[in-house]
């Protein structure tokens, strides 16, 4: 489609880098020298006819009019200036020097990167050193859970049976039981024994702590679990005991659990 006459063609706006000090602007037609350092931007090197690797013009005008009997000009040195017709500096920069060189857009991307360092150095070296060391799991330790069913209405407690042997040859205290589940936040919690302190809300779980055991006892709780606010659907429900410093060995580890 042709322009309608009385309209301007819009025109990219050419920029140039100083190969010297880095300053990005725009260039007139008469401009010979950097603005800000006075380099010589019309050296022959600088021009997109020239071959720096041979030190070849390789604009064909030039090399049939001032070449050699070969037809091939040489650019006698790095800095050789002259009035060359055919000069045109190739010094377009890339785009991110050009988006770099506005103050406000170099500072964001400098702040950006500060923060990305500074997260990555407290997630490698500020986490492990607050986070307290996983326990280990030791076989002598084991938590045996029983559910007598798994469909239950909306009001009716859940039964979980849970029974904790001591196999190891010192006392672990104290014995915390873990409840974990979408089903956890929505229920009421008690158990028979009671904890020795109040049960400890957690994100979707509860914690349960006992007295410790002695070496080769056991103890078994009767946990209850009352849905309040639950709907009826399929729930999954988590156990974890922890004894003293180890992490018993729990079977099953988890339920299926349906409220109707």
């Amino acid at each position: 489609m042709e322009q309608p006459a009385g309209t301007a063609q819009r025109q990219a706006t050419i920029l140039w880098r100083c190969p010297q000090c880095g300053l990005i602007f725009t260039p007139q037609p008469t401009t010979v020298r950097c603005p800000r350092c006075g380099e010589n931007l019309r050296k022959c090197r600088y021009c997109r006819f020239a071959d720096t690797v041979t030190w070849e013009c390789t604009n064909n005008r030039i090399r049939f009019t001032f070449g050699d009997e070969t037809g091939r000009f040489h650019i006698p040195e790095p800095d050789h200036v002259w009035a060359c017709p055919e000069n045109l500096p190739n010094l377009q920069p890339p785009m991110w020097q050009v988006a770099l060189s506005n103050p406000l857009l170099r500072g964001l991307t400098w702040g950006a990167a500060i923060a990305v360092l500074l997260l990555i150095v407290f997630r490698i070296f500020v986490v492990p050193a607050i986070a307290p060391p996983e326990m280990p799991e030791s076989a002598l330790v084991t938590a045996q859970a029983i559910m007598a069913r798994n469909r239950y209405t909306i009001g009716e407690p859940i039964q979980l049976l849970l029974v904790v042997t001591n196999a190891e040859r010192v006392a672990l205290d104290p014995c915390t039981v873990i409840l974990r589940g979408e089903i956890v936040e929505h229920s009421e919690v008690r158990s028979q024994p009671a904890p020795i302190y109040p049960p400890q809300r957690t994100p979707r779980g509860v914690q349960l702590v006992f007295p410790g055991l002695a070496p080769q006892q056991s103890m078994t709780a009767w946990i209850y679990l009352t849905p309040l606010g639950a709907q009826r659907r399929a729930y999954d429900l988590n156990v974890e005991v922890l004894c003293g410093g180890y992490r018993a060995v729990v079977n099953p580890r988890s339920f299926r659990v349906e409220i109707r």
